[in-house]
């Protein structure tokens, strides 16, 4: 059942970082325990998963996938050194970053038809909660040691996501422009 009163594209409904059942498919617990918390998880058993900032959170009907996409402030603009404590010149202003920071599917289907969707049911509920979507472009982030895939990102790929760069063991990924995707989270549509 969705915690809002949105019709998403199926098979996602709204839910939240401290909703319980997204909370397990995350960390790994019950029904889920033994596949162990998602290699993003800074610290397994808190109460939330996606830190500070606007969200929008779904889970799939079926309680076998979370995604969660964050608009959050970065305090150093990139190359700057700032955010690893490096020297020169301080960055007054901020960046914004809007990206997902989650997504585990545990059986819910074929991950990139997951993400696929999700791009879309993210779109419609971030304006229903907060009006515009942000003017930056939803990207994502894959710890290429971290994944079992001999092809890291291949999911998202396959979904209309295209590859940025690699850094420091990640790859980085942005979703299809907004113009491309549906409401109903099929690539092509008009908007």
């Amino acid at each position: 059942m969705s915690l809002f009163p949105l019709d998403l594209p199926a098979p996602w409904v709204l839910s939240s970082s401290s909703d319980p059942d997204a909370l397990a498919v995350v960390d790994g617990l019950g029904r889920f325990a033994g596949h162990g918390a998602h290699y993003s998880r800074r610290t397994p058993g808190s109460r939330t998963f996606t830190g500070v900032g606007r969200e929008v959170v779904l889970k799939s009907r079926c309680g076998r996938a979370v995604w969660a996409v964050v608009l959050q402030k970065t305090p150093a603009r990139r190359g700057s050194g700032q955010s690893r404590g490096r020297g020169g010149a301080p960055d007054v202003g901020c960046r914004w970053m809007w990206r997902n920071n989650m997504f585990r599917n545990l059986g819910a289907g074929r991950s990139s038809d997951l993400i696929r969707a999700a791009v879309g049911a993210t779109y419609a509920a971030w304006r229903m909660k907060y009006g515009d979507l942000p003017d930056v472009r939803l990207r994502t982030e894959i710890g290429i040691a971290a994944v079992r895939s001999s092809n890291p990102g291949y999911c998202y790929q396959c979904a209309g996501w295209s590859k940025d760069r690699v850094v420091r063991g990640k790859l980085y990924l942005y979703a299809p422009p907004v113009r491309e995707v549906s409401p109903t989270g099929t690539l092509g549509g008009a908007e």
